[in-house]
């Protein structure tokens, strides 16, 4: 794995990348499966959706942000600035891999905003990205 196009995704990808350092704790609102989900391709179907109120997390965040769920990426797909809240589409690939599917209301997160090139990183080294 160490050959161009690994080296060439890296630099791609170290644009938006994670510290590992945890910012704050979210808590869960909802996880709601939905069969009126927008997903990857603007079609609608069967899908996943996760609430979770982060205040720290909504600062600066935009409309497809990556932001860090308990170590998982994943991207915003709706910000609620009035209420803290984002939520975000969990693929069927995501909740078979991790715990995501499992958790409830008043459950809490650990929540991480990607970091910027020569951004917050509290002084440590970011190396890469696995995808």
């Amino acid at each position: 794995p160490h050959g161009l196009n690994s080296r060439r995704s890296l630099l791609v990808s170290a644009r938006r990348m994670f510290t590992g350092i945890v910012e704050e704790m979210g808590t869960v609102i909802d996880l709601e499966e939905r069969d009126d989900m927008v997903l990857w391709d603007g079609s609608k179907g069967k899908g996943t959706e996760l609430t979770v109120k982060g205040p720290v997390s909504m600062d600066g965040a935009y409309l497809g942000c990556s932001i860090c769920v308990s170590g998982v990426c994943l991207t915003a797909t709706e910000l609620d600035f009035d209420s803290k809240q984002f939520k975000v589409g969990l693929a069927p690939e995501t909740l078979r891999r991790t715990y995501l599917g499992s958790l409830k209301a008043g459950d809490t997160v650990n929540l991480e905003r990607a970091s910027e090139i020569g951004g917050r990183n509290s002084g440590h080294f970011v190396q890469g990205h696995v995808d």
